[in-house]
């Protein structure tokens, strides 16, 4: 076990960060070994002590490669059972190296869905200092592009969503995670559900657009595991069930 405990520290409900916590969640790691720390935020006034532990990079707003090093990094501990981490019950990056190699696939199409969105809202929310709404639209088309890959994969395998609801057996999956995290994202800071939101005439490649993407299922069952439910005070782990 470690000397003493790394700290996380994070803007606990911007997308990034928390990806991260829906993780420590799901694998049921306990602050003696990761401790969530608030950062100065302007909803929280929250302040981020002295760093006198060991520290992972800070989980920020727009810390995309820095929260899936966090994960990987600590999924590798859980797998080996290493410093004291939980042993995982099965590897949520796949088993063997052609289910790892089809999860890293999926895992890089549901992390650019988030930064695909970044020029969106910069352009289209007024959230920044240029209002571009027609390249806010063409940025959306390469949204929906990832989610119709991922979409085309699904129903390939005859994927079934059921099982990722709390209780269920499902084997979740960080890209599952990050699909999610991105989904809630946009639902709740904009309003969006791009699940739904799929009629596009042509997408960047001259395909037909679709009328909604199976990742609803995903965020529709996702949204009942108690990782995934929210703190408003605090980024405690809430979940309960190890894998």
């Amino acid at each position: 076990m470690p000397s003493r405990p790394y700290l996380l520290y994070v803007y606990p409900w911007m997308p990034y960060p928390r990806r991260v916590l829906i993780y420590l969640r799901e694998k049921c790691i306990p602050s003696s070994l990761v401790t969530v720390v608030l950062v100065s935020d302007p909803q929280l006034g929250s302040k981020a002590p002295l760093n006198t532990h060991q520290s992972l990079q800070a989980a920020s707003p727009s810390s995309q490669s820095p929260s899936l090093a966090i994960i990987n990094y600590l999924d590798e501990l859980c797998d080996a059972g290493a410093s004291g981490f939980p042993l995982s019950r099965y590897s949520m990056r796949g088993a063997d190296p052609l289910t790892r190699a089809r999860h890293n696939e999926l895992l890089a199409l549901a992390d650019e869905c988030t930064v695909a969105w970044n020029p969106v809202r910069m352009f289209g929310s007024g959230a920044g200092t240029m209002s571009i709404p027609g390249a806010a639209k063409e940025m959306v088309r390469w949204v929906y592009r990832s989610l119709a890959t991922i979409e085309s994969w699904w129903k390939e395998e005859d994927r079934d969503m059921a099982p990722l609801r709390q209780g269920g057996e499902g084997k979740l999956t960080i890209a599952e995670i990050v699909l999610y995290q991105f989904l809630e994202f946009v639902r709740d800071c904009y309003g969006r559900d791009v699940t739904k939101e799929g009629e596009l005439g042509k997408d960047v490649y001259g395909r037909e657009g679709l009328k909604g993407f199976e990742a609803g299922g995903v965020f529709v069952a996702f949204g009942t595991r108690e990782s995934a439910r929210r703190d408003p005070e605090k980024g405690r782990l809430l979940g309960r069930r190890c894998w």
